[in-house]
């Protein structure tokens, strides 16, 4: 006989409660490759362990779970990818997020000491994690290029850059947003400046994106390196969430001093309202970066642009990008 179907808990206490568990799911199997490994096939379980170098029986459990939660198709004993799965979970795919649920995975030992945290208001102490620090950086900022393939050209087609020649990418990380904003305009060069390690995950990328001969990598911490002089235009592109007010108006004076002038700031973020408990995803946001950095959060764009006056900048305005981008503009310009 078969087992009722459970209904999908309604009660947010509840749902917040069994939450959890799916994203366990995903995580494991993305980190032990399932959806690569079946590809475009259907297979049986025992094919899947033994391609995963996993134990059979167990691998079976956690198929079927992925069957459960819509992760996996199965029939007559095979397994095989969704049409989504298809989309997002296939290496090479333009949609694919594996990297970022790769990401996730090392987020989840931080956030597991959470309530340590809020108790003392600091980054959760260094735990256990998966895979190695170099491995778990690469994952991160793969993770990025994979987040920023789904809106960059949406923000390429949303910042008007018309008659700009070169732009600063502070903390650029895999480069993607400056590639798509090359790609909008011809006449744009950028410099891609970001920590050593990232700038060679960014040549990596940059070198298959056709803009390459208009990118220039310069290796640096944004915090004790200038940003040069005579740029045309400044991004700050999901990187002022990682500190505080204090240090985020360190990165615009340098902005500032490095801009020619009518030249412009823009800060890349997903905002928070002024009310602090919307949308969820950045107020959830805020509590990543407590877990991580200890003094990041999500800012809104009231305050981004009160930081942008603070240190030179005039006229600032917030220009939310169309909802499938899930991100915003705040853009300041100088005298």
């Amino acid at each position: 006989m078969t087992a009722p179907e459970r209904p999908t808990p309604r009660n947010p206490i509840t749902r917040a409660l069994m939450g959890w568990q799916p994203a366990r799911v995903l995580m494991t199997a993305n980190r032990l490759d399932v959806f690569n490994v079946l590809g475009e096939d259907a297979c049986t379980a025992p094919e899947i362990a033994r391609r995963c170098a996993c134990h059979p029986r167990s691998m079976t459990l956690l198929l079927n779970a992925c069957v459960a939660l819509g992760l996996l198709h199965k029939e007559g004993g095979r397994y095989r990818n969704t049409p989504e799965g298809l989309e997002l979970l296939i290496r090479g795919k333009p949609a694919y997020i594996g990297d970022g649920i790769n990401h996730a995975d090392g987020l989840w030992f931080r956030w597991a000491h959470l309530t340590e945290s809020v108790r003392t208001n600091r980054a959760a102490s260094t735990p256990s994690a998966p895979v190695d620090p170099a491995t778990g950086y690469r994952d991160f900022i793969l993770a990025m290029h994979n987040r920023a393939m789904r809106n960059a050209g949406i923000l390429a087609d949303s910042f008007d850059l018309r008659g700009r020649r070169r732009l600063f990418d502070a903390g650029g990380g895999p480069g993607t947003y400056s590639i798509f904003l090359l790609r909008a305009n011809p006449d744009l060069h950028a410099i891609l400046f970001d920590l050593p390690p990232a700038v060679e995950i960014a040549r990596e990328i940059v070198a298959a994106s056709g803009v390459a001969d208009r990118v220039e990598f310069r290796a640096g911490n944004y915090f004790k390196d200038d940003f040069g002089t005579g740029n045309d235009v400044v991004l700050l592109s999901a990187i002022v969430h990682s500190m505080s007010p204090r240090r985020a108006k360190v990165l615009l004076r340098k902005a500032h001093d490095s801009l020619v002038s009518e030249g412009i700031v823009a800060v890349h973020e997903s905002l928070i309202d002024d009310s602090k408990v919307a949308p969820v995803g950045a107020v959830l946001f805020s509590l990543n970066m407590l877990v991580n950095t200890g003094e990041g959060r999500s800012y809104s764009g009231s305050e981004v642009a009160s930081w942008m006056r603070e240190t030179g900048f005039v006229a600032p305005r917030v220009q939310h990008l169309p909802p499938a981008a899930g991100t915003s503009l705040v853009i300041g310009r100088k005298p």
